[in-house]
């Protein structure tokens, strides 16, 4: 298989600077360090031969001989020295390394030896040292939701659901920490009965269980149904109580129905039963503030709803909501 150029461009910039501090190495060592056979190194060496920088004279090309099995290179200032990883590279090591440290995957000292010749890895280009700040997760909070992951119990959390608006306390058994654009904790939800991803950030407090034999309820509701961010600007009065909500919605809006973890409050879904393309959410374990935002904001696709109440809820905060506007003054 022909060798790919990415593969020959590394090789030869590496080949350079291994050679401008080597002078004179056996062609079959040169070889065998870089992985190929002597005829491979030898067409390097003959590109060589006509790199260097822009003019094309003969003094501004690298100059390399090979006679007698000994190999130099000359003339080859600009790249005598080894590739050094970019910014990005180096950042994302980093952040690599702040993860096994954080989940406790590796030796200590060995990551802060490996992380200090990191950040001076990026060269003197970059601006020196590089400046990264992955996600950190709190002292305490970590060393609570470690124990919990190393001895197999439960933990109570405290936990904001910004869908709701609401705190909520849950009874959960830590399964595992992960790290995505924030830390996330994945557990089984004793309280929700099932199986949730909860943000780090989002976790207002954390303790042993008092009672691992919590039952599964509808008023701790996940808050997966709320990700999409129309369906939460328009809030309503607070309120912890749960409602549901079933909803028919209308071709144009079905979209919604994708942006909506059904199975995650223990909902259904019926496609077409309004007629082609409408989709049907029965959604029992959502809260009545969220269950009031997603009407209000979305109400002109929706073609059916219940209850009553939230229904009349919704209705009642848009009616406020356009008043604003009757009220304002037009500006001269």
């Amino acid at each position: 298989m022909a060798e790919r150029a990415h593969d020959r461009l590394s090789r030869l910039l590496g080949l350079v600077p291994y050679l401008t501090r080597r002078p004179g190495t056996d062609l079959a060592d040169v070889a065998a360090h870089f992985d190929v056979d002597a005829e491979q190194i030898v067409d390097d060496l003959e590109l060589l031969f006509v790199t260097g920088r822009p003019g094309h004279m003969p003094d501004d090309l690298i100059e390399a001989e090979w006679e007698g099995g000994r190999v130099y290179v000359g003339n080859a200032d600009e790249v005598s020295v080894p590739v050094r990883l970019s910014p990005h590279e180096v950042g994302g090591l980093l952040l690599a390394l702040d993860y096994l440290e954080s989940a406790h995957e590796a030796d200590p000292t060995t990551i802060r030896s490996v992380r200090q010749k990191l950040q001076g890895a990026s060269g003197e280009g970059s601006g020196g040292m590089l400046d990264i700040s992955p996600p950190r997760l709190p002292g305490e909070l970590a060393d609570t939701v470690r124990a919990a992951l190393r001895e197999g119990t439960t933990l109570d959390i405290r936990y904001y659901v910004p869908a709701r608006d609401e705190l909520t306390e849950r009874t959960i058994r830590p399964l595992r920490l992960r790290l995505g654009r924030v830390w996330y904790l994945d557990a089984h939800c004793l309280t929700s009965g099932g199986d949730r991803s909860f943000a780090v950030d989002r976790i207002r407090a954390a303790a042993p269980a008092r009672d691992a034999k919590t039952t599964p309820s509808t008023a701790e509701a996940p808050d997966a149904p709320a990700s999409h961010s129309a369906a939460n600007a328009a809030a309503g009065p607070t309120s912890a109580s749960p409602s549901g909500v079933s909803v028919a919605l209308r071709p144009e809006s079905a979209w919604l129905a994708d942006e909506i973890d059904v199975p995650a409050v223990g909902g259904t879904r019926r496609d077409d039963e309004h007629g082609a393309g409408t989709v049907s959410l029965d959604l029992p374990h959502v809260g009545r503030d969220w269950a009031v935002r997603l009407l209000s904001a979305h109400g002109a696709g929706v073609l059916a709803a219940d209850p009553p109440e939230v229904v009349r809820r919704a209705a009642d905060v848009t009616h406020e909501a356009l008043s604003l506007y009757a009220r304002r003054t037009p500006e001269d």
